[in-house]
């Protein structure tokens, strides 16, 4: 068993430590196979190989007629070449009609060549054939053009689609063209958040915000739909009151989940009851602090379960922007790792401070700031307005998160 709540010490981790811990055991979801029209922005798990090739035969580019380039090359308005039409090639089958010296064949774009052909000559640049089956080219520079080779797109046994990549719309085309049936993707990560505080308020309830006896509930569908954007699942639902068996009660609940979240109640005040219920529960502490601004009651660890692997668990601060930028740093990048994400963490770009940053001689601090180019294409970055941790409006301000990291001297 982990320490009882009264006992416990703050960790004090830097973030980066922080970070590492809480990905040291995290694995991917074991994968599942489903249908690639179910699969959209998923990750692959392994591999997807071509079973055809595509396309299956050299095909025409234009609409117009498959010729020989010898027959045409040189036509002109003034010097026409007439060729007798020997049948009609469409999308779909090759035809049996051969192109020989002296014949063409009218032809649709997306058809397969017929056989002997290595030619096709664009409409426009016919007479649009004639009512005794000859037709006659006005302009011979499609001589030995206009032809897509067997196999342009892919070969069968090509490689489209590696393990780690998402598949987005252009990918999951390729592997529905490679003929996939199923593919193996990981399981998209169900994420369960836990908001808690008889304060908080839902959309119903703006009766008691406006009376001035609670505050909306911002973080749970904040975070629920942070968790969606890092490709998870969320399960969500009205915050949890202040009750310890009710929140022991909400918390078992969800224990058939992929990673806990939970958001309020992870300081050291009398009515911060989530630690007491996760004790209830088998929980074992990993780490509770770190040293950053805002956020740094953040804590981590895992509920033991029969039969399954431990739920992590990430306890956020109550704060907005608190629970919103420990999501950011240490929730999204888990998220994503269960995922099969290959790139679980933000770009980071170096920037201009436009203005002067607090530090501080321990923390890492972490200010919402805007973000633009300045004339010499550098960054430059700006505060996104008061950085106090209970406010939400410079989150829908912010471009990003900066990093200050520890100093005693401004920046």
């Amino acid at each position: 068993m982990s320490a009882p709540f009264e006992d416990l010490e703050a960790d004090w981790l830097s973030v980066e430590e922080a970070l590492a811990r809480v990905l040291s055991d995290a694995e991917p979801l074991p994968p599942i196979r489903i249908a690639p029209s179910e699969a959209h922005r998923r990750i692959l798990a392994s591999d997807v190989e071509a079973r055809a090739t595509l396309p299956p035969h050299d095909n025409s580019a234009m609409d117009g007629y498959a010729v020989i380039a010898d027959d045409v090359r040189g036509a002109t308005a003034e010097q026409p070449v007439r060729l007798e039409v020997a049948g009609h090639a469409v999308p779909g089958p090759p035809i049996d009609a051969v192109v020989t010296p002296g014949t063409a064949v009218r032809i649709t774009t997306g058809a397969p060549l017929p056989a002997g052909a290595d030619s096709v000559v664009r409409v426009e640049h016919t007479d649009r054939e004639s009512t005794d089956g000859t037709v006659k080219i006005l302009d011979g520079s499609d001589a030995g053009r206009n032809v897509r080779p067997a196999g342009r797109d892919l070969h069968a046994g090509d490689v489209v689609a590696r393990r780690g990549e998402r598949l987005d719309p252009g990918r999951l085309g390729i592997v529905i063209s490679a003929g996939a049936a199923t593919v193996a993707v990981h399981a998209r990560p169900r994420v369960s958040v836990v908001a808690t505080g008889d304060e908080l308020a839902g959309p119903d309830e703006m009766d008691r915000v406006l009376a001035g006896d609670a505050v909306p509930d911002t973080n749970g569908p904040m975070i629920g739909a942070a968790v969606e954007a890092a490709g998870g699942v969320a399960r969500t639902a009205p915050a949890a009151p202040d009750d310890l068996d009710a929140l022991v009660a909400r918390l078992t609940s969800e224990l058939d989940a992929d990673l806990l979240v939970t958001i309020g109640g992870a300081s050291m005040g009398t009515g911060d009851l989530v630690k007491r219920a996760l004790d209830r529960l088998g929980f074992r502490l990993d780490f509770w602090r770190v040293t950053m601004r805002p956020g740094s009651p953040f804590g981590f660890g895992h509920i033991l379960r029969d039969g399954a692997r431990p739920l992590p668990v990430c306890s956020l601060p109550g704060n907005p922007a608190s629970a919103f930028v420990t999501f950011e740093l240490f929730v999204r990048p888990l998220v994503r790792r269960l995922g099969g994400h290959t790139r679980i963490h933000r770009p980071v770009v170096d920037a201009v401070a436009g203005e002067s940053f607090g530090t501080h001689p321990r923390n890492t601090l972490f200010p919402r700031v805007t973000l633009d180019r300045g004339a010499a294409e550098a960054f430059h970055v700006r505060s996104a307005g008061d950085q106090t941790s209970g406010l939400v409006h410079t989150l829908a301000r912010a471009d990003g998160l900066a990093v200050v990291h520890p100093s005693d001297r401004p920046v």
